[in-house]
């Protein structure tokens, strides 16, 4: 039996300011968990190379390159000849410009398409807006991470719900365990965090959606209850001077450590005792699945897919957006009650099974023999 030919192709792995961003790191994760013997699975960047593809090819993952943009008048031709050159069964397509040119190759070619949507965007442009609803009737099937992210692709993209499919995203849960006590402290040390100081961390891109101006002023409340406690910010992205100068008019610089884009997450996610999510909006980020797999303590807003993965008062602490006060006290409820913040990070931990990455490669390898059998 021939495998079916899936060639995935991405807008971009990098985000504005930061190194790399969630949709790179599901590359590094899925390409090696595909079927070979099924499946010959091809990953294409929609533009040239640049750092954040360079840093996902680091990682050992094989790509290829289109070298087009939104506006190049070769690109749906592009589009058609790598259909036509890969023999591809499915066009699996990740990116608003990926997709307006992948869904019009689809039907030029007859080849079903998926839309694969990772996130939700409040300030939707008009232009996308329009091309969603020129075509509408070309979007063969989309993949939703999450009921909110599926509820954006009806309400601002055009789609009917019969051609969503709801799949979560997930991580490599037997790589996201504690690191040795021994390199924990010695992190620790490093990064100039006393031994035995309370540490609330974050992990992600330092732009408006994940409200790390929100987590800051609670930082200020927290620290007026527990003076030794340190927040640890691990992530670049383009809002950090700004955040640096609020912690610094805020009075509490010195409890703050921003350590900029780092590649060994479960290290830093070792050194935390409460992981924390002030997200405005989202789809579902990966790193909420990993600090489940790690075991973490976990205090969240509700936002998007967060308030779906995460239960309030079993597996977290989940409070509204843009309320730091709502943050602060769960967290300083958690420093104060250590019972219940290992009940809450053990029931993660259990929870986080759920999604192993594996699991979504599966329900992806599904999806795929579907489309190939209508």
């Amino acid at each position: 039996m021939q495998p079916i030919h899936v060639i995935h192709v991405c807008d971009k792995f990098g985000m504005r300011g930061s190194t790399i961003h969630g949709a790179s790191r599901l590359f590094a994760w899925w390409m090696p968990r595909f079927d070979s013997e099924r499946f010959n699975v091809k990953l294409y960047a929609l533009k040239r190379p640049d750092s954040a593809s360079r840093a996902l090819e680091a990682q050992g993952v094989r790509l290829s390159y289109l070298g087009k943009s939104a506006f190049n008048p070769g690109t749906l031709a592009s589009f058609v000849g790598v259909i036509r050159r890969e023999q591809a069964d499915v066009l699996h397509l990740h990116g608003w410009i990926a997709a307006n040119y992948g869904r019009m190759a689809g039907r030029l070619t007859g080849v079903p398409t998926i839309m694969h949507e990772h996130g939700v965007e409040p300030n939707f442009p008009k232009t996308q807006r329009a091309a969603d609803f020129i075509l509408a009737g070309f979007t063969h099937t989309a993949v939703a991470v999450s009921q909110g992210v599926r509820d954006f692709l009806i309400n601002k993209r055009f789609v009917r719900p019969s051609k969503i499919r709801l799949i979560y995203n997930g991580a490599p849960i037997e790589k996201f365990t504690p690191a040795d006590p021994d390199a924990v402290a010695s992190e620790k040390r490093r990064l100039g965090i006393p031994p035995d100081s309370p540490v609330i961390g974050t992990v992600g891109r330092l732009d408006t959606e994940k409200g790390m101006n929100y987590l800051l002023q609670s930082a200020k409340r927290v620290l007026a209850q527990f003076p030794e406690a340190r927040f640890l910010i691990v992530g670049d992205g383009p809002k950090r001077e700004e955040l640096e100068a609020e912690a610094r008019d805020l009075g509490i610089l010195q409890s703050v450590v921003f350590t900029g884009y780092r590649s060994d997450v479960p290290l830093l996610q070792s050194l935390m005792d409460i992981q924390a999510f002030a997200s405005l909006w989202e789809g579902t980020p990966l790193t909420a699945f990993e600090a489940m797999a790690m075991g973490k303590t976990i205090v969240s807003t509700n936002a998007g897919g967060l308030g779906e993965i995460l239960e309030d008062g079993r597996s977290a602490l989940v409070v509204p957006t843009c309320d730091p006060q709502a943050l602060s006290d769960a967290i300083t409820r958690l420093l104060a009650d250590r019972s219940l913040a290992d009940k809450l990070a053990a029931n993660a931990k259990m929870m986080s099974r759920a999604y192993d990455i594996s699991r979504t490669v599966r329900k992806l390898e599904l999806l795929y023999e579907e489309l190939c059998n209508d």
